[in-house]
């Protein structure tokens, strides 16, 4: 009888251990996609902000050019234009990059409070596995 006692408490102690590697092993295959998609939101970003920035600077250009090609080059209302369109431009790569910091934000709570959730079921399971 106290040998079989042992035997069970040995396989308790081994589905409790079981259940603390699952745990474990969990959590970090969320911290590893966690910065996966961190790593990938930043490159997005500053691909974003490139790409924008390019297509403002060449819109910036051809209207500079256009300008030119008229021959009003000192006209206040040309340039006043352009400065509206280089704000907008740049008001729009700010909201972008705004957009994508709340999403960093976002995912590195949500990912915080997965692993801590993770983490007490865990527990839980392997102290259930021990009381049983």
């Amino acid at each position: 009888m106290g040998q079989l006692m042992t035997m069970e408490n040995a396989s308790k102690g081994l589905a409790s251990a079981q259940d603390l590697y699952n745990m474990v092993e969990d959590n970090r295959n969320m911290q590893k996609n966690y910065k996966m998609e961190q790593n990938k939101l930043v490159h997005d970003q500053q691909a974003n902000r490139e790409r924008k920035t390019n297509i403002l600077e060449q819109n910036l250009a051809q209207r500079r050019a256009r300008v030119a090609a008229m021959g009003l080059s000192g006209d206040g209302s040309a340039a006043a234009e352009q400065n509206r369109e280089a704000y907008q431009g740049y008001k729009d790569i700010a909201e972008d990059d705004y957009n994508y910091y709340n999403q960093y934000k976002t995912n590195k709570i949500n990912t915080k409070y997965k692993i801590r959730s993770n983490t007490v079921n865990g527990l839980l399971n392997a102290t259930q596995s021990l009381l049983k």
